[in-house]
C-alpha cells in the first residue's frame, strides 16, 4: 500500500512538471490546446520508426507516461528506420510509426494489401530549417551567374516531371544568351525521401524526366549529404544547372531561388521564419502513421497519445529537444480533426 502511494505521488509530481513545461510558447501569439488527460488506459503501447524522431518521440512518451502512470511499464519506443514504420504497423508490433518522410508508394501498397485501406497520416511537426538529417526544407539552387530570381511550383513541375514542357531557361523568362540554353538538372537516385518529397510537393507524384544527372544514395545519411552537396557543387560549375538540396548544402558560386506557390502570388525566400510559419512552399513535415480502419474510431490509447503530441506541451517539447519545428496552430487543429 505504501509503495503504491509513493508511486502515485511521484507520478503526480512528474505529471505536473511535465505538463507545465519549461519553455515559452512554441510560436509567438500561438494558441495550442492544453493537454488534459482522459480516463485510464489499458494494454501495451509501442512506437517504432525513424531515429530522426527518437528524442521528441521519447519526450512525448514521457508526457504520456506521466499522464497515465498505469501505462509506464507497458509503453516502449524503438528508433530503427523509416522502413520499419509500415512493417511495425502491419505486424502489429507498433501502434504508431514516427516517420521523418512520407511513405514510399511501395510501403503504402504493402499496407493496403494487408488491410484493404490506407494508413492514416498525422502531421506532428515541421522539418528543420537547415539542420542536416532533420528533414530540412528543400532549396532550389542555380548558378550565381543565373539572372533568375524566383520560380513557381508549377514551373518546377514542368521542369522535373516526365513530359514536362519546360526544358530551356528562355521558357522561364530569361533572354539573350540564356534564352535557348537547356536546363541541366542534377538530382538523386530513387527511391529516397528527398526526391519523393519534391515529387509530391511540386509534381503531383509524376515520375521524374529522363536525362537528369543523378547522384547515388543509400541509407547512410553521410552518403546523402555528400550527394546533395555534390549536386550543388556541380551547379556551381555549370552556368545552366539547377538542383534541389538543403540550405546546409550551399556551395560556392551558387544561390537559392525564392519560390512562389502559384502564378501571381509572392515568391518566398528560404529562411527559418518562413519554414516555421510554413509560408516557404518547400517546407517539410514529419509524421506519425497509425492503423485506423475507415469509419472506425481511433483506438483509445493511440488517440490519447496523439492528443499529447498535438497539445501545447507536446509542441513546445519539439524545439527543446531537437532542431525540428512545431506545427502552426491552424495545422494542429486540422490534424486533431482527423482523430476526433
Amino acid at each position: 500500500m505504501k509503495h503504491h502511494l509513493i508511486h502515485s505521488c511521484i507520478a503526480n509530481l512528474l505529471l505536473t512538471a511535465a505538463l507545465a513545461g519549461t519553455a515559452g510558447p512554441a510560436r509567438a501569439g500561438s494558441t495550442y490546446p492544453e493537454y488534459v488527460p482522459g480516463g485510464k488506459l489499458a494494454g501495451e503501447f509501442h512506437a517504432m520508426g525513424s531515429p530522426t524522431m527518437d528524442t521528441i518521440t521519447l519526450g512525448w512518451i514521457e508526457l504520456f507516461r506521466a499522464a497515465h502512470p498505469e501505462t509506464e511499464d507497458a509503453t516502449t519506443m524503438e528508433a530503427r528506420a523509416n522502413t520499419t514504420v509500415v512493417t511495425g504497423l502491419i505486424s502489429g508490433q507498433s501502434h504508431v510509426g514516427p516517420a521523418s518522410r512520407a511513405l514510399f508508394p511501395g510501403e503504402r501498397e504493402a499496407f493496403v494489401k494487408k488491410f484493404g485501406y490506407e494508413p492514416t497520416q498525422i502531421l506532428v511537426c515541421g522539418g528543420a530549417y537547415d539542420r542536416v538529417g532533420y528533414s530540412p526544407a528543400l532549396a532550389i539552387y542555380v548558378n550565381e551567374d543565373n539572372p533568375l530570381q524566383a520560380i513557381t511550383l508549377a514551373q518546377l513541375e514542368e521542369i522535373w516531371a516526365q513530359g514536362g514542357k519546360i526544358t530551356t531557361w528562355g521558357q522561364l523568362g530569361l533572354t539573350g544568351e540564356w534564352a535557348d540554353k537547356p536546363i541541366a538538372l542534377y538530382g538523386l537516385n530513387l527511391p529516397n525521401g528527398i526526391a519523393t518529397f519534391l515529387q509530391e510537393a511540386t509534381m503531383h507524384s509524376r515520375e521524374f524526366r529522363s536525362g537528369i544527372s543523378t547522384r547515388a544514395t543509400d541509407r547512410s545519411g553521410v552518403v546523402v549529404v555528400r550527394a546533395l552537396s555534390g549536386m550543388v557543387g556541380a551547379v556551381g560549375g555549370d552556368r545552366y544547372g539547377l538542383c534541389y538540396a538543403g540550405a546546409a548544402n550551399t556551395q560556392p558560386h551558387t544561390r537559392m531561388l525564392a519560390i512562389s506557390p502559384g502564378a501571381g502570388r509572392p515568391a518566398v525566400k528560404l529562411a527559418r521564419d518562413t519554414v516555421l510559419d510554413r509560408s516557404y512552399p518547400l517546407s517539410r513535415y514529419l509524421y506519425l502513421y497509425i492503423n485506423r480502419a475507415p469509419g472506425k474510431p481511433v483506438e483509445a490509447k493511440v488517440r490519447e497519445f496523439l492528443h499529447v503530441v498535438l497539445s501545447r506541451q507536446g509542441q513546445e517539447l519539439i524545439t527543446r529537444r531537437s532542431p525540428l519545428l512545431p506545427l502552426p496552430p491552424e495545422v494542429v487543429r486540422e490534424e486533431l480533426a482527423k482523430i476526433d
